[in-house]
């Protein structure tokens, strides 16, 4: 799925029941169709790319009947195709006869993204933050094995990645903890907000990516900065509401995680300043107790890294909007600052 489909965006709730596997790239064209959802034609002549979502249909047959109509196939809207990419299967919907008007060079969506063009998160932030937290509601605890990719990755324009690991529930100690909510919608707003990259769990984690030394999650982390010039990671978690302040950043004990660029605290303080947000000490959540990712980040991948905890208080988008604007223009002026 390429479009409004995706999770977190407009018809996300259609897709309930089928399991996000992974995140995929089909060589072709995106267009904008102006009715508020794009229009892609697959061509493997193409020179572009067409970016976007793979899923698993539990109920094939019942869903596809539910998508076509959807995606109006009856009326000429779309027509679904069944392609062959990579050695993967699968089926997508090209523009129909209706919407053959709209295949043309100055509708061109160049970045082949509709989250980085027309995303509900550039429109309506708050509305996309929901839609998404309500996706992941299903599968906070859901298992790799029965869910598919532990983690999503989502590659950006820009040398910046956002983590969050803790998006889904994780052991530790053999302990479930639950899921820090909202942090991976706010990776993926932050990625069609400034394009940067962004890394957060698509399910249950058997062993915290946060704690332990190893983990699925850092390896697929080593994975998508090999060969990218990354400038900076933000690895977002999140910290109870009865906290006095709302952002506690986290370099290490004497700020050997910024790995000598000190200059991102003081663009921290600007950002939190000009938002209205407030900022709690270095010495609360250092991010140097356990291997967290931060220091996963710093030690083993030589990228300078900063753990940020985000009171509860921020993170509810439905209850306050207002807050939640705050955190996300911190975040969004913050990275802008970086890159």
């Amino acid at each position: 799925m390429y479009g409004t489909l995706q999770r977190g965006e407009e018809r996300s709730r259609f897709m309930e029941g089928c399991v996000l596997t992974t995140t995929f790239s089909v060589l072709g064209r995106l267009y904008h169709t102006g009715r508020g959802y794009p229009a892609a034609v697959f061509d493997s002549d193409s020179k572009g790319m067409v970016h976007g979502e793979l899923y698993k249909m539990q109920d094939a047959e019942n869903k596809i009947a539910e998508l076509d109509k959807v995606e109006g196939t009856e009326s000429g809207l779309f027509r679904r195709v069944e392609l062959d990419y990579g050695g993967v299967s699968f089926y997508c919907y090209e523009p129909g006869t209706l919407l053959d008007g709209c295949v043309r060079e100055e509708n061109l969506i160049r970045s082949g993204s509709w989250r980085e063009s027309s995303s509900l998160a550039v429109t309506d932030p708050v509305a996309f933050a929901v839609n998404f937290e309500n996706g992941m509601e299903k599968v906070y605890k859901k298992l790799p094995a029965v869910h598919g990719e532990e983690a999503i990755y989502i590659k950006g324009c820009t040398p910046l990645l956002i983590t969050a690991p803790h998006a889904t529930a994780h052991v530790r100690m053999n302990k479930l903890k639950r899921q820090e909510f909202y942090t991976g919608a706010l990776g993926v707003l932050l990625h069609s907000l400034t394009g940067c990259h962004v890394l957060y769990t698509n399910c249950q984690s058997g062993c915290d990516p946060n704690y332990y030394d190893e983990s699925p999650f850092k390896k697929r982390l080593a994975e998508v900065v090999r060969g990218r010039n990354i400038r900076l990671l933000i690895d977002i978690h999140g910290t109870g509401a009865e906290k006095e302040r709302d952002i506690f950043p986290g370099v290490g004990e004497s700020n050997e995680f910024l790995l000598g660029n000190e200059h991102y605290l003081e663009l921290i303080e600007r950002s939190a300043d000009s938002c209205g947000v407030s900022l709690g000490g270095l010495d609360v959540f250092p991010a140097a107790r356990q291997m967290t990712v931060t220091k996963f980040a710093a030690r083993s991948l030589g990228i300078p890294a900063i753990q940020l905890e985000i009171n509860r208080a921020l993170r509810r988008p439905s209850s306050d909007p207002v807050a939640f604007g705050r955190l996300l223009d911190f975040l969004r002026i913050f990275i802008e600052s970086v890159t």
